[in-house]
């Protein structure tokens, strides 16, 4: 990211849901009046009841009731980044619920991957398309990671083009069988990270 030009640079490992609070609350702050502000976050994310859920690693998660207590609802993302002009929300969160199988019967917990986001002026890029789960990898990183991290470098590279740019990285690493999914609601002008 601070290659790309991102001057503040925050990095949270394995937190609980107090520290998650917190953390967005800060963000916030620094990302009213920015230019752009961009959050990303790898690890489980699960739909449940409609809605796209962030689990801190602190989540014991009983039952799908437990979510507003001890999860984050993907919304306070959104909400962290409204102040700023160009705001990008990616999700390496596409993973199996790790927790659905012990969930209560009628219960309206999915168990793979993430649900589509209605955002405007927001672009989410998904690691996976909805519905589906996506790659750890064999390496250090996940192959939507890796793409994440060659593309936004990219000089010349509009935001508007950076999504499927990782997609098609993505296709081509996992041989086709992981999709990454863009939802757009920004400008057509061309917007650039690094020009």
């Amino acid at each position: 990211a601070k290659k790309a030009g991102f001057r503040t640079v925050t990095v949270r490992n394995d937190i609980g849901v107090r520290e998650f609070h917190h953390a967005l609350r800060e963000f916030r702050e620094q990302a009213d009046g920015a230019e752009v502000a961009m959050v990303y976050y790898a690890g489980h994310g699960i739909e449940a009841n409609g809605r796209n859920w962030l689990i801190p690693t602190d989540a014991a998660l009983a039952d799908d009731r437990d979510l507003p207590g001890e999860a984050i609802e993907l919304n306070h993302v959104m909400d962290a980044i409204t102040g700023a002009t160009l705001r990008l929300v990616v999700l390496d969160a596409c993973r199996n619920n790790p927790f659905g199988r012990s969930w209560r019967k009628g219960g309206r917990a999915v168990g793979r991957g993430l649900a589509q986001v209605e955002a405007d002026d927001v672009l989410v890029i998904y690691a996976a398309a909805p519905g589906q789960v996506a790659a750890d990898g064999a390496g250090n990183n996940s192959p939507f990671a890796t793409a994440l991290a060659k593309r936004i470098v990219e000089p010349g590279l509009p935001v508007q083009m950076l999504g499927g740019a990782i997609r098609d990285d993505v296709l081509s690493a996992t041989g086709g069988k992981q999709r990454p999914f863009v939802s757009a609601s920004i400008t057509g002008a061309a917007l650039y990270l690094v020009r």
